[in-house]
């Protein structure tokens, strides 16, 4: 049985054949046990992507010193889609010298002539069943028929803030703060010496974080140490943590991204970077840390950002809505890209969410 283009074909072949035999772009599917084109790739939605076309050959059938006539290959055969197959045997009186392979007749029978060892082969030829246009992920990364076109830079995102609601873009905010000359601001003011940004007297504990106007992405952020002899006062252990409600920073749901333990720094006024997967855009992200490197009195931080990583987007050269009379030639280069593309306009594909314009 074959997978292809999403629907099943049940073939049984009347040869005790087994399983055993010389696969190529094929495999058996373990929960079935029957014979499908292996995955290749997956989809925009995870459903799976097989190979163009593969084949099976049978192991040697040694039929013994008594044989008279073969039995039919198939005896049941269901066809879906426009996929096909195609059957071939080829025999020998040696195991050494082998006929040219024949295919078998329109209702199953054998055309090979009668000798004491044969094969089978099963080509399987993967169809298109409707007119729904799958891209495969594989195809992002290289195909002649996608352009790629950038969107947009990755770049650290936050302003350099001269208030907590100095920018169009969004604002900061903290859980406490030291006073006035240390606001939440401070850490996202741009100025390497003088400005961080410390908790209230007597709390170790804290948030600091930045709410966006609108909804980002971010993979990446970057800690900065403190001016002076502070650089017990930096944060220990934290987590990064991204809410698409809150109001204020502290309030709503917040999901953990990044979590970190044991960090210090040896040199002032110095950037570590840390990067991790998100896929998902939050209207705010806040660093909330349960230590610091051992300051009795407060936690501070020198600076902190975080990075919004590039977007493209991928143009196909035409859009491809699949006709058997048009596209009848097959070609290489790229699973969703087997037939002549000859029809309509350009459309875009977003690298995060295939979808047409």
């Amino acid at each position: 049985m074959s997978l292809i283009g999403g629907n099943l074909e049940k073939k049984e072949i009347g040869l005790a054949l087994g399983v055993s035999g010389t696969y190529k772009n094929t495999e058996i599917d373990k929960t079935t046990g029957h014979l499908r084109l292996t995955q290749i790739d997956v989809d925009s939605t995870e459903n799976p992507i097989y190979a163009a076309e593969g084949s099976w050959t049978s192991d040697v059938i040694n039929l013994g010193d008594i044989f008279n006539s073969y039995e039919k290959v198939f005896t049941t055969n269901t066809m879906n889609g426009s996929s096909s197959f195609a059957v071939l045997t080829r025999v020998s009186d040696n195991s050494v010298h082998w006929s040219d392979w024949l295919p078998i007749a329109m209702d199953g029978t054998i055309q090979s002539e009668m000798k004491q060892y044969i094969q089978v082969r099963i080509d399987l030829f993967a169809g298109f069943v409707s007119d729904v246009f799958v891209i495969a992920k594989g195809d992002f990364e290289a195909n002649p028929y996608v352009k790629e076109h950038s969107k947009m830079v990755g770049d650290y995102v936050i302003p350099k803030l001269t208030s907590n609601t100095s920018s169009q873009t969004g604002l900061a905010f903290s859980e406490t703060i030291y006073s006035t000359t240390y606001a939440a601001w401070k850490a996202f003011s741009g100025i390497d010496n003088s400005e961080s940004y410390v908790t209230k007297s007597g709390v170790i504990e804290g948030i600091l974080g930045f709410y966006f106007n609108n909804k980002i992405r971010i993979n990446k952020y970057k800690v900065r140490s403190m001016a002076g002899a502070y650089l017990s006062s930096m944060p220990k252990n934290w987590m990064i943590e991204g809410s698409l409600n809150t109001t204020d920073g502290i309030n709503g749901t917040w999901i953990e991204l990044d979590k970190r333990l044991n960090q210090s720094w040896s040199t002032n006024n110095t950037d570590k970077e840390y990067e991790f997967f998100n896929n998902k855009k939050y209207r705010s992200y806040r660093i909330k840390w349960t230590a610091n490197n051992g300051h009795a009195s407060y936690t501070g931080i020198g600076a902190l950002n975080f990075y919004q990583p590039s977007e493209s987007t991928l143009s196909l050269k035409r859009d491809y809505v699949f006709n058997m009379n048009n596209d009848s030639t097959w070609l290489e280069a790229g699973s969703i890209h087997r037939q002549q593309i000859t029809r309509s306009p350009w459309i875009s594909i977003d690298r995060l969410d295939v979808k047409r314009q």
